[in-house]
């Protein structure tokens, strides 16, 4: 399946230059105290109170002298002047965000050409109070003209909104690729084990997945299969992995009704992905659930196992 894992431990039982110390039993001797670092820890903006629940920064591309600050609670906060620094609201959603245990406004991307079409990508649990619901969304906005600091928050253009039942598990961390492609993680819906069935699952929600966008609408792109979650303002690339496949996992499946925006599955709660900016490949941690946690390599097509493992 294509799939590139690798298990990290709490602990590495690693003793003097990467040699690992075992006891008589084979059992790894685990040191009181951790190796030293070639780094260490400061304030960079000393002057600075940031709100509650801070879980994500964005730098817009080609600029160098702000900071663009996500927050559980729905907001978006810039520091506009890295020497001297200055802290702003960017926008505001946090009369529609339900910021509760993973939940909240957890991503931020810039798109590409910002500096030409003043565009950005949010991911934010919505919440609508006539329902008593709340929605994994993920929004295009824009900037003031002459304005880069400050967002026009009626300029919101939602791409989908997808109903989710749980507070945990979201994912939502969000990234331009070095194929001008928008990726976005999503987690498995919430609470332990699968309860919700969301899994190893490709022609129902936008669940435990990588997806892979095309939010320019370029020559060739495909238009997504029909849902009731989606808005408007993306097509899916034609290479995507599952575009016209007839079975998964064994199974036989209606290519038109699989979610061709996935890129990669199998996925618990992937919190923050990121590309490697030499290789160009994609990385992320997904949270686990019991014993372990896992950093993955996201390939095409990939299958990491939840909740089958």
């Amino acid at each position: 399946m294509g799939v590139v894992m690798w298990v990290v431990g709490m602990v590495s039982g690693m003793g003097v230059r990467g040699q690992r110390v075992v006891n008589e039993s084979g059992v790894p001797v685990l040191p009181w105290v951790g190796p030293g670092a070639g780094y260490e820890v400061v304030n960079a903006f000393p002057g600075l109170n940031f709100s509650f629940g801070m879980v994500s920064t964005a730098i817009p591309p080609g600029r160098t002298n702000e900071l663009f600050i996500t927050d559980k609670v729905g907001r978006v906060q810039v520091i506009t002047n890295l020497a001297a620094p200055t802290l702003t609201v960017f926008l505001d959603l946090s009369v529609d965000t339900f910021g509760v245990g993973d939940a909240g406004l957890v991503g931020l991307a810039f798109h590409p050409k910002y500096e030409e079409n003043r565009q950005f990508y949010v991911f934010y649990t919505r919440t609508n109070r006539s329902e008593g619901m709340m929605y994994a969304t993920l929004s295009r906005f824009e900037t003031e003209p002459g304005n880069p600091w400050r967002a026009v928050r009626n300029s919101e253009v939602m791409l989908y909104s997808q109903a989710d039942r749980d507070m945990l598990h979201s994912g939502g961390d969000l990234h331009f690729g070095p194929d001008g492609y928008l990726y976005a993680s999503v987690g498995d819906e919430g609470l332990q084990y699968d309860v919700f069935h969301t899994t190893q699952r490709i022609t129902e929600n936008f669940f435990s997945a990588i997806l892979r966008l095309d939010v320019d609408e370029r020559p060739g792109s495909l238009a997504p299969n029909p849902h009731p979650a989606l808005g408007r303002g993306y097509r899916i690339p034609p290479d995507n992995p599952y575009v016209g496949v007839r079975s998964f996992n064994g199974r036989v499946v209606d290519p038109g009704a699989v979610r061709t925006e996935f890129w990669a599955v199998g996925i618990r709660s992937p919190h923050r992905i990121s590309f490697d900016p030499v290789t160009g490949e994609l990385y992320g941690g997904d949270v686990g659930g019991n014993g372990r946690e896992e950093v993955n390599r996201y390939v095409r097509g990939g299958n990491y196992g939840w909740a089958y493992y």
